[in-house]
């Protein structure tokens, strides 16, 4: 991870003792922007202040090793030694945060009400790239882990269809877990992939493509007709292409969600086949060959996982093959089932160049493969294991040039060890084409309805109906054109720790900073009923900005929601905060219960 910065527990003990002096009611100016005023959207910059490698280190037994000291590592950079300024070892053992005592009456909080832990697990279940068989196998076996799952274990889930959906949020209820999988409405079960041809399918293709084949005798019918075969492969390549763009969308999704929350995250990947590496293969004649087919795609989803600090843990969904290369990986952790033929296995040759991709992927983020193994709750298990023991070293590096170049990084240890550890980062500018963020609003990815909530910034929120309601000739308040009378209106009064934003001081006097505000009204099934959506550039006088670092910054908006849903129905309305200088973010999801509101029409 290329970090300014490491999250330490005293960092998280200071920031809840400044949380208490935030209170509401103070009034502070604001200046909203003109239309088109520049520097709204921030690029993405990676700094190269502090590099940090989280190091996994096994033993004979393939157990995790603790105990060891900084001087038994050495780390280097392009064959250039470097430094070790920060090093910790991490045992999986709950960092204990002090218990937050009640909120009065409507006032929320996003300081994180639960234990953080040293790394967090998020499974994504593959049904891009798995066959239907296989999804079923995969769900099985994740539900007999859930069964066992040591409590107090941070997992969320996620699936990967024609789009990542995340089907549970971080939580260490397994109760919560296990419904979520069960959950049609949520589309967690087996589906079929648009993008990936069905075993029947290859092989009514194959016969197609060997009756041609035999029949050609140069004949101009027959010789245009063995051009089907190679309409066939441009078809495939073409999906191929639709399923390597539409899983490179999804792990930069899952970094910019994962960037958010502190630590270590271990992704543990369900997939029937891997269909690309998005770090360079040293091992290959062309290292940077699938950097450069797919433009910057690939070298910005390995940036932002660099950032987001996430390692990789594949899992091959399709069971145990028998083919000797490969039979070590399945060490302790193999099962009896019945093979189920895939359609990227048809050989030894297309099954083995999926596993080098899945060894690629774990190498290059510090995580480790399992293929060959019909024990895939075994395999969870230790990669949630492995994930949760660790030791970080952070190092300044001696090359201080931003020029997007990869770099790789040497991790030597004393004694015979097995360790794993991400292999090198992007040293990534603004001004480097390839990993500029596109324009978008940054806020908008963290504002899914059922996302954990981000403390990065930290800030209450008193959330209340309006008093007195709008009449019914009042102005609907919000961005839906098309929301139907009637309506209740909510007030959000917000108190933000200013110390978490980027404030600058000028020679006026003033502190300047730039903000945006969102809320968001869903209702049960993630549906957006309503929303707002604010930009402000503030300019704060001397007295106001030391009020605001007294009782937090004060914000005041309201938003409009459908009564008829309320009154039947919980709706959930999302708040969130971004600091356009810092890129630091807050969210924060409260329900609306049901209850009885005023019922009043509107234009």
């Amino acid at each position: 991870m290329v970090t300014s910065a490491i999250d330490s527990t005293s960092r998280w003990c200071r920031r809840l003792s400044s949380l208490w002096v935030l209170a509401f009611g103070i009034s502070l100016h604001a200046q909203t922007p003109p239309p088109g005023s520049a520097g709204s959207v921030p690029t993405f910059q990676s700094k190269v202040d502090v590099v940090l490698v989280d190091v996994v280190v096994t033993d004979s037994k393939d157990e995790p090793v603790t105990g060891l000291d900084k001087k038994d590592f050495e780390i280097s950079e392009d064959g250039k030694p470097q430094t070790i300024s920060v090093f910790e070892e991490h045992k999986g053992v709950r960092i204990k945060v002090p218990k937050l005592p009640p909120m009065p009456p409507d006032v929320y909080t996003n300081f994180p009400p639960i234990k953080m832990t040293d790394s967090v697990n998020v499974l994504l279940l593959d049904a891009l790239n798995t066959q239907v068989a296989d999804q079923s196998y995969v769900r099985a076996q994740l539900t007999r882990y859930l069964t066992t799952v040591q409590p107090g274990t941070h997992l969320a889930v996620f699936v990967l269809t024609s789009r990542l959906r995340m089907i549970q949020s971080l939580t260490t209820d397994s109760g919560l877990l296990l419904a979520a999988l069960k959950n049609e409405k949520l589309e967690s079960g087996p589906q079929q992939s648009a993008m990936l041809l069905s075993p029947a399918e290859i092989d009514m293709d194959t016969t197609a493509a060997a009756s041609v084949m035999a029949n050609l005798t140069g004949e101009t019918d027959i010789a245009l007709s063995a051009m089907a075969p190679r309409g066939v492969a441009y078809m495939m390549q073409d999906k191929l292409d639709t399923r390597i763009e539409t899983t490179l969308q999804a792990l930069q999704q899952l970094a910019r969600y994962l960037t958010g929350i502190p630590g270590r995250k271990n992704l543990i990947w369900f997939s029937g086949s891997f269909p690309i590496s998005v770090f360079p293969d040293f091992n290959a004649a062309e290292p940077f060959q699938s950097v450069r087919q797919y433009g910057g795609e690939v070298q910005r989803t390995a940036t932002l996982l660099t950032v987001a600090q996430v390692a990789i843990y594949p899992i091959a969904a399709e069971g145990l093959v028998n083919d000797a290369m490969y039979e070590a990986n399945a060490n302790r952790v193999s099962q009896s089932r019945a093979l189920g033929s895939g359609p990227n296995f048809g050989d030894s040759g297309s099954r083995n160049a999926n596993y080098a991709s899945m060894e690629t992927l774990a190498e290059d983020t510090g995580g480790k493969a399992f293929y060959n193994t019909n024990g895939l709750n075994d395999a969870l298990a230790r990669a949630v294991n492995y994930g949760s023991h660790y030791y970080t070293l952070a190092y300044t590096p001696t090359d201080k040039k931003m020029d997007g170049r990869y770099r790789r990084i040497q991790v030597k240890l004393s004694g015979k060890y097995k360790f794993y550890y991400r292999r090198g980062y992007y040293a990534d500018s603004a001004k480097h084409d390839k990993v500029k963020e596109q324009p978008s609003d940054p806020l908008k990815p963290l504002m899914t309805r059922g996302l954990p909530d981000f403390a990065q910034i930290l800030y209450k929120v008193r959330v209340t109906q309006s008093s007195p309601q709008p009449g019914p000739e009042t102005t609907r308040i919000g961005d839906n054109t098309e929301l139907k009378a009637p309506i209740t209106r909510y007030s959000a009064e917000f108190a933000i720790a200013i110390d978490d934003l980027a404030f600058e001081a000028s020679n006026d006097g003033l502190h300047r900073g730039n903000i945006e505000v969102m809320l968001v009204a869903y209702d049960r099934e993630g549906n957006a009923l309503n929303w707002i959506i604010k930009k402000q550039e503030m300019s704060l006088k001397g007295q106001s900005y030391a009020a605001a670092q007294a009782a937090g910054l004060q914000m005041h908006y309201e938003i409009d929601v459908p009564s008829d849903l309320l009154s039947k129905d919980t709706v959930y309305l999302r708040t969130g905060v971004y600091d356009l200088r810092s890129r630091n973010v807050g969210t924060l999801e409260v329900s609306l219960h049901p209850k009885a509101a005023p019922v009043v029409s509107a234009k």
